[in-house]
């Protein structure tokens, strides 16, 4: 196939997936479609996990995920149980504003679910050790045109994952690439992936992203967790 017919091949974004899958599972990724985020759908994201601190985290007895970002923000407010600090229900209340009822609900939970220890001063550690539990998190956005739309999203995605790519047709992925906006994709640390409907390619590597938020992070990955321990989300 001519890459000047690549886009018409297509027809629908939704057909550019499989290609771009395989790429993405090519390295030991677990991979969701259609991944919700505060901003948006993002096509496809992968999360490469640390199987030592996966399987620490399931020896620790803590299977359940750890459930929304207001409780991942709380936990990380907590000191670690490897630490000689600690921290009151009344600091956190200090800390966040938080009502301190809805603080020590939140306590609870974690406590079942031994993320968290309290000890009998009746402050609180947390028990993760393991974290972060991942090593890459990889966001794709596919479009078959509309550069601006496709770059300014995959800007978005850098907010939690690690590498973030766009991934055109190869006609057009190949004329972006030796365009003058290729610098503009570079200078944000962005990829660049060529789609055919057999394969796919990377023309532009992404740069490892710095400015990520540790909470949206952890949030992403525990949307993987059950999958990473065979159980259903």
């Amino acid at each position: 196939m001519s890459s000047s017919r690549t886009s018409a091949a297509f027809g629908l974004e939704k057909w550019m997936t499989i290609p771009a899958l395989k790429w993405l599972t090519a390295n030991p990724m677990l991979v969701k479609w259609e991944f919700r985020t505060p901003w948006g759908i993002c096509d496809l994201v992968g999360v490469e996990l640390d199987r030592g601190r996966v399987q620490e985290r399931i020896s620790l007895g803590q299977k359940k995920p750890i459930g929304l970002p207001s409780r991942i923000a709380l936990l990380q407010l907590i000191p670690g149980s490897n630490t000689d600090q600690s921290v009151s229900v009344e600091r956190l209340h200090e800390q966040i504003g938080d009502p301190v009822l809805a603080i020590e609900r939140e306590l609870r939970v974690l406590c079942e679910r031994r993320l968290v220890v309290r000890r009998e001063d009746d402050s609180f550690q947390s028990a993760i050790s393991w974290a972060p539990l991942h090593t890459r998190i990889v966001a794709l956005e596919l479009k078959l045109s509309r550069i601006d739309e496709v770059i300014a999203q995959a800007r978005a995605h850098t907010a939690f994952a690690t590498e973030s790519l766009i991934g055109l047709p190869e006609d057009k992925a190949k004329r972006l690439a030796a365009s003058e906006r290729a610098e503009e994709l570079k200078d944000a640390g962005l990829g660049l992936l060529s789609v055919t409907r057999e394969h796919a390619a990377l023309l532009i590597p992404p740069a490892s992203a710095s400015n990520c938020d540790p909470v949206m992070q952890m949030h992403c990955v525990e949307r993987f967790w059950p999958q990473a321990i065979g159980t259903r989300a």
